[in-house]
């Protein structure tokens, strides 16, 4: 069976194939559109409506990116740490004890990255039935399980509220994005975007790729990709 994300890609192909456009401009249509349906049913279909689709029409919070990329970058981290473990252990016991530490904290990141957007969105307006979807969850006890006290925490740094009563460190992780100071550096998360676009972008298959992206951001990939896909430097031509 089609996964919903895979139909949407299917979609998107497929309008780029009629219109000519990128596939990024294609496939927000295809999300614009699905999201117009979506809010135009009714309760009695058994599907809320409206929520979405006024969610989709406001611009995302800057406060939303960075938490993306700030944890994004961390979640990095740990994985290339955890990879790093297998060149250099000859010691079973060693490795699985540094390589499960480095997972589980690339773990932590994750959740409370998925919940502090959750917690985000609900109070947004967001219904239950669209986090349960997004979540890709059977039913509100999965939800509640990524809405822990660290996210609540974390959500009140980011959002610049006071701190909670026997918070540890996550308030203050969530202020230091939202201000993007502290251990929060942009400019690492820029080189993270910089390198996660050059390996995995469809590229140069779909030669638009990088259009939806700041000039500066997307003459950095450009630049990067020939070092990553043994394609000819311009002192070898």
């Amino acid at each position: 069976m089609e996964s919903h994300n895979q139909a949407r890609a299917n979609a998107a192909r497929r309008r780029q194939r009629e219109t000519g456009e990128s596939y990024a401009a294609a496939l927000q249509a295809v999300r614009l559109d699905r999201l117009s349906r979506l809010g135009n049913l009714s309760e009695a279909d058994g599907t809320p409506g409206g929520t979405c689709a006024s969610l989709h029409e406001r611009s995302v919070p800057d406060e939303l990116t960075e938490l993306v990329r700030y944890h994004s970058h961390r979640i990095a981290k740990y994985l290339y740490f955890a990879v790093d473990e297998g060149h250099y252990r000859d010691d079973l016991a060693e490795w699985q004890r540094n390589t499960l530490y480095k997972l589980t904290d690339a773990l932590e990141h994750l959740h409370l990255l998925i919940g502090t957007i959750a917690a985000y969105l609900r109070e947004a307006g967001m219904t239950d039935y669209f986090l349960r979807r997004y979540l890709q969850v059977r039913d509100d006890q999965q939800v509640e399980a990524f809405l822990t006290t660290s996210v609540a925490e974390h959500l009140s740094g980011l959002l610049g509220r006071e701190e909670p009563q026997d918070s540890v460190i996550w308030h203050e992780v969530g202020r230091h994005i939202a201000t993007r100071s502290g251990w929060s550096k942009p400019e690492r998360h820029d080189e993270l975007e910089v390198l996660l676009h050059a390996v995995y972008a469809n590229y140069p298959d779909n030669s638009q790729a990088f259009d939806h992206l700041p000039t500066a951001l997307r003459e950095r990939i450009l630049a990067v990709l020939p070092h990553l896909r043994d394609e000819p430097h311009d002192n070898d031509r």
